[in-house]
């Protein structure tokens, strides 16, 4: 009799555990390396949003531009405007002798001059005030509205006489024309010089009716080195001793008008504590800050009549009184 083996009853359970764990840890390496090549796979496009930013904030533009129509024109300021922006430091208070805003009495003597003669003056400058009120950008527009508006809170309307004056320029200059220049007279050519005749020879004698022939003389006019000389030599000299700049003449023609008050933050003139910072700067820096303007101060203190070099001697005569 054949002998069969025993049978484990526990067998087919540990077999099925075997089974499980075998199973359970398949399925942990396959979700392990599908984990894995997801997080290390490239999706679509590679994300290269910081660079962009980067590269953004590099190319910005450091400001914008305005296109500005350039056929429209600017709209004048009202005479008010002009009035409150420029003319009340010194109509305002009446410093210097310029007329005080409202004052009746003191533009009634300016007003009888008439309308073209105040705007003559509020163009060019005249006394202490500088030409356009010390501002260049001031239209002859702006400028006549300024007027019109002074005078009459000073109780005198002059806006009727300029709008006939305005009607009537055009009428006059139609039928005014222009007078022919005078041709200037042609000039008178020299008569040639003739030779001296010849006396006549024995062999031909004379036609006893004929006229006697005119025997013109030449005349030779000897010009003298010194005489050329001499007006170029008087012109040298008058060119060399002519008369160097008035920077004192110059200061009380124009500059007084702010710096003998400190008007507008100017130094003050004589007052060394205000001068010395700007002193320090250098004279060139004052001539260029004269000359081309600073702050409130316009170019060559509101008179562009003035040369540079007056300019320029105003400036040292107010530095010498500074020092």
């Amino acid at each position: 009799m054949a002998h069969q083996p025993k049978k484990d009853p526990f067998a087919p359970i540990a077999l099925l555990i075997g089974l499980a764990i075998l199973g359970t840890t398949v399925f942990v390496l396959l979700s392990n390396l599908y984990s894995t090549v997801v997080r290390n796979s490239i999706k679509g496009i590679e994300d290269n949003s910081r660079e962009m930013a980067v590269a953004d904030a590099s190319l910005k533009p450091i400001g914008n531009v305005t296109a500005v129509d350039k056929s429209i024109a600017k709209e004048p300021r009202k005479g008010d405007e002009i009035y409150k922006a420029v003319c009340t430091s010194c109509h305002g208070t009446g410093v210097l002798g310029a007329p005080k805003f409202g004052d009746k009495a003191q533009w009634s003597p300016r007003v009888a001059n008439g309308l073209p003669a105040l705007i003559k003056s509020a163009t060019g400058g005249k006394g202490s005030m500088p030409p356009r009120g010390g501002d260049p950008t001031i239209s002859d527009e702006e400028l006549k509205a300024a007027i019109l508006y002074m005078t009459k809170e000073a109780g005198f309307d002059l806006a009727d006489s300029a709008s006939s004056a305005e009607k009537a320029t055009p009428a006059k200059a139609e039928t005014t024309e222009a007078a022919p220049a005078e041709k200037p007279a042609a000039p008178t050519q020299p008569k040639p010089v003739a030779e001296p005749t010849q006396p006549a020879t024995p062999s031909t004698p004379a036609e006893p009716n004929a006229p006697a022939t005119p025997v013109e003389e030449k005349v030779e006019v000897e010009v003298k080195p010194e005489a050329v000389a001499a007006p170029a030599a008087a012109v040298a000299e008058k060119v060399a001793t002519a008369p160097k700049a008035d920077g004192e003449a110059v200061y009380k023609k124009t500059c007084f008008a702010c710096h003998a008050t400190g008007v507008a933050g100017s130094p003050l003139f004589g007052n060394k504590e205000l001068w010395a910072p700007r002193i320090a700067t250098g004279m060139d820096a004052l001539y260029g800050s004269a000359l081309k303007g600073k702050g409130v101060m316009p170019p060559k203190g509101g008179n562009f009549s003035l040369s540079d070099d007056e300019v320029k001697a105003a400036v040292d005569y107010m530095v010498s009184n500074a020092k």
